[in-house]
């Protein structure tokens, strides 16, 4: 079981079943403990934290298992799939 994946679901189901990058990265820290890795910012990636790049790679894997479905660019929505892997 990913952990990260497993949060991510959660918060996006915490959000009514939809949501934006932006929303997902405020509310994942209710689902996901955040490391001083994983707030670390890397200055060749940006002024962001390291978990925004991980919950991104996270969430193209979500939607490759069709899991989440992409909306709009940085919107997405649970599928019955992610559903089911959250309710168990």
């Amino acid at each position: 079981m990913n952990v990260w994946e497993i949060a991510i679901l959660k918060t996006i189901k915490s959000l009514g079943g939809e949501a934006e990058l932006q929303e997902i990265y405020e509310r994942l820290p209710d689902f996901q403990q955040l490391t001083e890795k994983a707030l670390r910012i890397i200055p060749k990636y940006g002024k962001i934290p390291s978990y925004h790049n991980w919950v991104r790679g996270h969430i193209t894997n979500l939607c490759q298992k069709d899991e989440l479905e992409w909306i709009t660019r940085g919107h997405y929505s649970l599928s019955e799939k992610g559903i089911n892997r959250i309710r168990h």
